[in-house]
């Protein structure tokens, strides 16, 4: 049989999930593809419109560039969609098929929101779907969206990010260099200081939490625009003891947080598709108390792998909290489960599935 080789290029942001982007990089070169990388996206890089703009226009030619060189088949972007991203990869794509008008565009989704989605006057929505060949979403939600706005069914797939499970190492000092005591329960929040990941949320529920004089210790990863806000809260619920803000720390040292935690708590209504931090959660065996959306909602069964709460909710997420940091039966259980559930998200399962979309297209 002819094996024709393919070539694909990838538009990588710089600083987030890059090791996500490796990890299935190496799998494609080991399924057979030619892959080159290339900038993709404002990382920090320029600030300001005029700055961002530059940015944008200089990754999109080097993008050409490289394509042209590499020949590649494929140009592969990870995106999101929202109204800033939608510039931004109109601009490209248009860039892109003015050189080559048959280089094949596949978009993933890292999120994607409702209004972009649905929006009927969207005319640079309605050029990007039109002129990729490929939409990557991370959940049946938002599949189900881009149905809804009449995206053909063989044009939009759900794929998942890599999960290593093996990035993760337990830690039996960690409690007691953390100055904790055994008994005492260790919840993680990772992400961002905003209303949309329930972070207000969480830290009411702490209020009760200590007002029942349970023993907990809820370490915070991550900065945004409500850091004063939750120190405000802190001080004022006097939850200096339980209550840590480590601001945003390097991805790789997150890792012995998800390792050595007891729950992962992220009760978000942000339109992410696949929350990185849950599933990390799920690659170090943790149990999980989230809501009920896109990925989460495909991959987890309530007291298997996760406890639901409502968005704005502190209320209910005082009482899951409290109930499992009371069992730690259902916490080893769950843990288990999500060891096995994240096998599910290798490199290699992932690219398979991605290389059979590939070839279709």
């Amino acid at each position: 049989i002819l094996k024709i080789i393919m070539k694909i290029l990838f538009g990588l942001h710089g600083t987030t999930h890059t090791e996500i982007a490796q990890a299935e990089i190496n799998a494609f070169q080991k399924a057979g593809a030619t892959t080159e990388a290339c900038a993709y996206g404002n990382w920090g890089a320029a600030n300001g419109l005029l700055g961002s703009f530059k940015l944008l226009l200089k990754n999109a030619f080097d993008l050409r560039k490289k394509a042209a060189s590499q020949k590649s088949d494929i140009v592969y972007l990870n995106t999101a969609l929202d109204f800033k991203t939608l510039i931004r990869d109109s601009i490209t794509i248009f860039i892109l098929k003015a050189q080559n008008n048959k280089i094949k565009i596949v978009l993933k989704f890292h999120g994607s929101e409702s209004t972009a989605v649905f929006s009927k006057t969207n005319l640079l929505k309605k050029y990007i779907f039109k002129k990729s060949s490929l939409l990557l979403v991370l959940s049946n939600e938002e599949r189900e969206n881009f149905l809804r706005v009449g995206v053909p069914a063989g044009k939009v797939q759900v794929t998942a990010n890599v999960i290593d499970k093996n990035l993760y190492q337990q830690d039996s000092e960690f409690k007691t260099r953390a100055g904790l005591s055994e008994q005492t329960t260790v919840l993680l929040f990772v992400g961002r200081f905003m209303h949309e990941k329930g972070i207000i949320d969480l830290v009411e529920a702490c209020r009760m939490l200590k007002e029942v004089n349970t023993s907990f210790k809820l370490f915070c990863l991550g900065d945004g625009p409500l850091v004063a806000e939750v120190n405000r809260l802190i001080r004022e619920y006097a939850l200096e003891n339980n209550i840590s803000l480590l601001g945003h720390i390097p991805e790789s040292e997150t890792r012995s947080y998800y390792a050595n935690c007891d729950i992962l708590i992220l009760p978000t209504y942000h339109q992410e598709g696949f929350p990185m931090a849950v599933f990390q959660a799920v690659g170090a065996g943790k149990p999980v108390i989230t809501t009920k959306i896109r990925a989460a909602a495909d991959y987890f069964t309530e007291q298997e792998h996760c406890l639901w709460v409502e968005k704005k909710n502190p209320q209910q997420l005082y009482q899951q909290i409290g109930m499992l940091a009371n069992d730690k039966a259902l916490q080893d259980k769950m843990g288990r489960n999500n060891l096995v559930l994240a096998e599910k998200f290798t490199a290699e399962k992932i690219v398979a599935k991605l290389m059979e979309y590939f070839n279709k297209i």
